[in-house]
């Protein structure tokens, strides 16, 4: 009897010994946890709410806000590569002058220029910024027109669901940032298109490096490949929206 009451209390001790080691992990982890994610006053945070690193910076799109001038361009392109070889024609190619300050424009068509050309475009048909290219500029600023051409054809708002073109930048220093998902761009480049199937398509976008350190978006593109009887058709979509720079080499804005 006097061995069966050892044991038992050898096992009482031995439950008290393990919930008591549990309690103690549970505390360590616990403050662990906390000590990840506090943010520094005390208080706890979500760990989901830390803060996200934007591919185009607050700064950046902050020098288009308080642009006076902008270049915009839009450029529509088709290839078709059959076994007699291949062939390049320019569906559009817009290029506008932006005076947000005085909220007036210089858009120009250089389609047929291109077409009849033998390498000087001369200085293009004079168009409607607004026929031509969807949207309407006037009482906006540059952030807000660069934005609304993208969702205009296409490119998705969510300028992080993209990887780096690692590759590329090794190559030529590019900065190139490709969409990880599907953009509606590519449906508008494939509208009233026959085609049996789909061979390749990209979509994405490259920064420029300035002296400042800010990456701005030098341009997005699109382009998508299909096989339409024995040829090969390769579309693109190029869209531009850059910061007119004055006659001393500064960009002519506010920022």
């Amino acid at each position: 009897m006097k061995n069966n009451s050892i044991f038992m209390m050898f096992l009482v001790v031995l439950a008290i010994t393990v919930v008591l080691a549990l309690i103690v992990r549970v505390c360590v982890i616990d403050k662990h946890v906390k000590d990840e994610v506090t943010d520094g006053k005390g208080s706890v945070q979500p760990a989901i709410l830390k803060e996200k690193v934007e591919v185009i910076s607050d700064d950046a799109w902050k020098e288009y806000e308080n642009a006076d001038k902008l270049v915009v361009e839009l450029v529509e392109r088709t290839t078709i590569e059959s076994e007699k070889g291949s062939e390049t024609e320019y569906d559009r190619y817009i290029v506008s002058d932006v005076d947000l300050k005085n909220q007036a424009d210089d858009t120009r068509d250089y389609h047929d220029a291109l077409m009849d050309s033998d390498g000087d475009i001369g200085e293009g048909t004079r168009v409607s910024f607004e026929d031509v290219l969807g949207i309407n500029y006037k009482g906006s600023n540059g952030k807000e027109i660069y934005q609304s051409l993208l969702k205009k054809y296409g490119f998705s708002s969510d300028f992080n669901d993209v990887l780096f073109d690692d590759e590329t930048n090794k190559m030529t220093g590019q900065n190139l940032y490709i969409y990880e998902n599907k953009c509606d761009v590519i449906d508008y480049l494939l509208k009233g298109e026959l085609y049996s199937e789909i061979v390749d398509s990209k979509v994405c976008y490259q920064l420029e490096d300035k002296e400042t350190g800010t990456k701005l978006p030098e341009y997005f593109s699109a382009s998508v490949s299909f096989k339409n009887g024995d040829q090969v058709v390769t579309k693109n979509l190029y869209v531009s929206v850059s910061i007119e720079k004055t006659d001393g080499g500064k960009e002519d804005s506010n920022a």
